[in-house]
């Protein structure tokens, strides 16, 4: 997954379902590990409109390491070179 800013919550839900995918995880399996039904894991997944604490907790589960920068906020696949940024 290419670094990426955020500007709005739809940015998360794709990144969370870019970084599902490739763990070759359902929705349902994302579901079950996070402690809640598919329709959340699917509405985080299209329009963001769920808790902030549910999607730091997905992309904490996928790997993904949010990076708060002064002007922009990033998310970096764990692993990636930009990750020590």
């Amino acid at each position: 997954m290419e670094p990426r800013d955020i500007f709005r919550a739809a940015d998360f839900g794709q990144s969370v379902r870019e970084l599902r995918r490739r763990r070759g995880w359902s929705q349902s399996e994302l579901a079950a590990w996070l402690g809640v039904t598919r329709p959340t894991v699917a509405k985080l997944e299209t329009t963001g409109d769920v808790s902030a604490a549910l999607v730091v907790r997905a992309l904490t589960l996928l790997g993904a390491v949010p990076t708060v920068h002064l002007k922009t906020t990033r998310l970096v696949a764990e692993g990636s070179p930009d990750a020590a940024d």
